[in-house]
């Protein structure tokens, strides 16, 4: 999926929104448990959440993720649980999904227990929640945020007057709000509440996120994206708050913040004539003016889904000629590919994966760098004899080793062994339980996992959870309910050779056998895995997951648990 988008976790989006600013691109009602998010309703909270959203950026889509009952009265916590858990699958295949707003809140951080971990998880692979600071602020002190604007991995939002003047019903005390956005007459008259401050914000980050992925294959860390917001502690602030009349506030300036980001982490590394010589209809339209390519790019190229797929120095490695005359200087070799090197017939050959994969030695030197690597076998590799490809890790000597009577270690210590191709079973004894596997694999290479319980007739584990490691333990991917019924599948992209750990639990406590199985990925099973199943296969909410609360759009809510 190419086009950006923000998952808006609310009340759902009516039709009446849509027929304004397009349809979403995901919409389920995990409270009712269908795919009808517009409930018969002309306008709703989420739908204002989403004006808010197509305001800032219209070139952003939406995912419409209803988790409460149509007239926003009843929130059920299971069913944000079960949202956030279709936006990291959906991430996992390869949406690009920016951020997550939600503008709904709770004075007691209880509530949040059902789905924090699905906050924490998406924090992980950079997307990051936008919450609502609350409406339950006074003109005479300052309040601490509600949950799970509080949490310290996500971006808290609270509101001003559109002039910069705090509003009094926020709730920003101790330094905890991140930014202020406009939450007064916002995105229509008479609409007031943090509610609709927070999505502003949501679709900056998605913004923000959108160009720095698209131009370095990374996205910005939390601390980066505070920094972009407050635009490296020198963006606009408030006026004093009116409850202790010194208290100022970073403002949410959109094109502040974009500019920031474009100067601090795409412009330094980012080569315009790359991005020229990846489409002929660039170079068409704009020759060599790198100006008009970066404009192109922010405007157009990145909501249509364009990369910079064009590596000079990967380019100058493929040819000895190339390499003599102009070393590593990938300007230059842009340039020789637009004048010549594409009339002449010539392409990119040399894999800076392939080549580590090929190199043991340097991977462990280079630990993933590509642009290191290239580098390396223009100035010194090419000279050596060094091989550009290779064979990847061979598990020909490890056999698949599960349990056999031994509990596997929650450790990199584990004993336990997978291999791909392999596959291994054992059981899931009690709750706390989690098995791990080793696994080797190879810079790029991609493999897919799948978790058989009982849903895919791989043993009795009713719900099981798979989680991916890096050698260090530190957490990569995670899946739940990817495969058949509740069964894990995904597919997951080594970035840099060596030990990965697969581990194996039971979701909610569950206990039974499992057979876990890994495959080298094909054209045929990633087409599998993105057909996917049914990502809003819930069981719907009932009473007993619900807190109560009357929807709030303004000042002066007081409940306990509700939208903002």
């Amino acid at each position: 999926m190419g086009n950006w988008s923000v998952a808006i976790v609310d009340s759902g989006v009516t039709y009446e929104t849509e027929a304004v600013y397009g349809y979403s691109i995901f919409d389920y009602d995990y409270y009712g448990g269908d795919s009808d998010t517009d409930g018969g309703r002309i306008s709703s909270h989420g739908s204002r959440v989403a004006e808010a959203v197509e305001v800032t950026n219209g070139q952003l889509e939406r995912l419409d993720l209803q988790i409460s009952n149509n007239s926003g009265s009843v929130i059920s916590s299971i069913a944000i649980r079960n949202a956030l858990h279709d936006v990291n699958n959906l991430a996992n295949e390869g949406w690009q999904i920016g951020s997550v707003n939600m503008s709904f809140g709770g004075y007691s951080s209880y509530w949040t227990s059902y789905f924090r971990s699905q906050i924490s998880l998406l924090h992980d692979q950079g997307i990051y929640s936008v919450a609502a600071s609350g409406n339950g602020g006074y003109r005479t002190y300052l309040e601490y945020p509600m949950y799970p604007a509080r949490f310290a991995n996500v971006l808290s939002v609270g509101s001003h007057d559109g002039h910069g003047n705090p509003s009094w019903f926020s709730q920003n005390y101790g330094g905890g709000v991140h930014i202020l956005a406009d939450g007064e007459s916002f995105p229509n008259q008479g609409d007031f509440g943090t509610s609709f401050a927070a999505p502003q914000v949501a679709a900056t980050v998605a913004t923000m996120q959108a160009l720095v992925q698209a131009t370095t294959g990374n996205r910005l860390s939390f601390d980066e994206v505070v920094d972009a917001l407050q635009q490296g502690g020198h963006g606009p602030r408030s006026a004093a708050d009116p409850a202790d009349h010194q208290t100022t506030y970073y403002l949410l300036d959109h094109a502040g913040s974009v500019t920031y980001t474009l100067a601090a982490h795409v412009d330094p590394n980012v080569s315009w004539l790359e991005y020229i010589a990846s489409y002929s209809d660039l170079e068409a339209a704009f020759g060599r003016d790198i100006v008009a390519a970066r404009d192109h790019f922010i405007h157009n190229g990145v909501w249509e889904g364009r990369i910079a797929e064009f590596d000079g120095l990967e380019y100058l490695a493929s040819y000895a000629d190339l390499r003599a005359t102009m070393g590593t200087d990938r300007q230059a070799a842009a340039s020789h590919y637009l004048d010549s090197g594409r009339s002449e017939g010539r392409n990119v050959t040399f894999d800076a994966d392939e080549y580590l994969a090929a190199n043991p030695d340097l991977a462990a030197v280079f630990d993933g760098d590509r642009d290191r690597a290239t580098e390396h076998y223009i100035t010194a590799g090419a000279a050596e004899g060094r091989p550009t490809s290779g064979q990847g890790l061979s598990h020909a000597g490890f056999a698949p080793e599960a349990e056999d009577g031994t509990e596997l270690s929650r450790s990199t210590a584990t004993h336990g062994h997978v291999g791909v191709g392999q596959s291994a079973s054992a059981s899931i004894g009690a709750d706390g339980d989690r098995d791990w596997y080793a696994t080797e694999l190879t810079a790029g290479q991609t493999v897919v996992v799948q978790l058989r319980g009982a849903s895919g007739e791989g043993g009795t584990l009713f719900d099981p959870d798979l989680f991916v490691y890096d050698a260090d333990g530190h957490y990569m991917a995670y899946d739940f309910d990817g495969g058949a019924g509740r069964d894990a599948h995904l597919a997951f992209t080594a970035p840099v050779a060596g030990t990965y750990y697969l581990e194996v639990d039971g979701y909610l406590g569950h206990t039974g056998s499992y057979t876990l199985e890994l495959t080298q990925a094909t054209a045929a099973s990633m087409d599998d895995l993105a057909a996917g199943v049914d990502l809003a296969d819930r069981d719907p909410a009932t009473f007993a997951d619900v807190q109560v609360a009357l929807l709030s759009d303004g000042p002066l809510s007081t409940d306990p648990f509700g939208l903002l």
